[in-house]
């Protein structure tokens, strides 16, 4: 994860890109907002990442992945803002006040790490680039994997890279998928939590 300097940075200038008033309260309501809409943008890039990623364990995709440039920047862009996003959350589970989810907090900070030194942009990189660098072998040689029989035919080599690459992404999704359910949960919490909160103090 980046460091919680750099996350309450980012954070403090997304804040800052509210309106500023000097009506009392007005503070909350932007800060109330601002967790809504990281709630949001968690599960739908989560959503969004799941078919996407999935899609590239098909051998097709891979072959469109190595080759398109803009293919390949939309993909690393749609990791980059889940590592953005996921840096966010951790500042905001580390600042915020509610004890109400202990449990669930310790978890998605767990997944979160997990995700961030397993699956990380970089290491992400390194795995598709030993990846494309396979494929464009298999195609270099097409013509005589085609000729070869069982385990050597150029059918099973592209199977064979299939099941590698879908055994990688079903990993990754699954840490994704998972702090996207805890993410959930927790604002449910949070939400019923603020309401309980919001009526003791009427």
């Amino acid at each position: 994860m980046k460091s919680t300097s750099a996350a309450a940075l980012i954070f403090t200038l997304i804040i800052s890109s509210f309106p500023v008033h000097s009506k009392p309260g007005i503070s909350m309501c932007a800060e109330s907002s601002l967790t809504e809409n990281l709630e949001k943008k968690i599960l739908a890039l989560s959503s969004k990442a799941h078919i996407e990623l999935m899609a590239l364990s098909e051998y097709r995709n891979l072959k469109s992945f190595c080759q398109d440039d803009s293919y390949r920047e939309t993909i690393f862009n749609l990791l980059d803002q889940i590592h953005l996003y996921h840096d966010l959350l951790e500042f905001d589970l580390n600042q915020t006040p509610y004890k109400h989810s202990q449990r669930i907090i310790k978890k998605l900070l767990k997944h979160m790490d997990k995700l961030d030194q397993k699956h990380n942009p970089t290491a992400f990189n390194d795995f598709f680039k030993d990846q494309c660098s396979f494929q464009s072998n298999i195609e270099k040689h097409a013509v005589h994997y085609s000729a070869a029989f069982s385990s050597h035919s150029y059918g099973s080599r592209v199977y064979a890279q299939e099941v590698v690459m879908y055994r990688y992404l079903k990993r990754l999704t699954t840490r994704i998928n998972k702090i996207r359910k805890h993410v959930d949960h927790f604002y449910v919490r949070r939400q019923q939590w603020e309401q309980v909160s919001h009526h003791k103090t009427e």
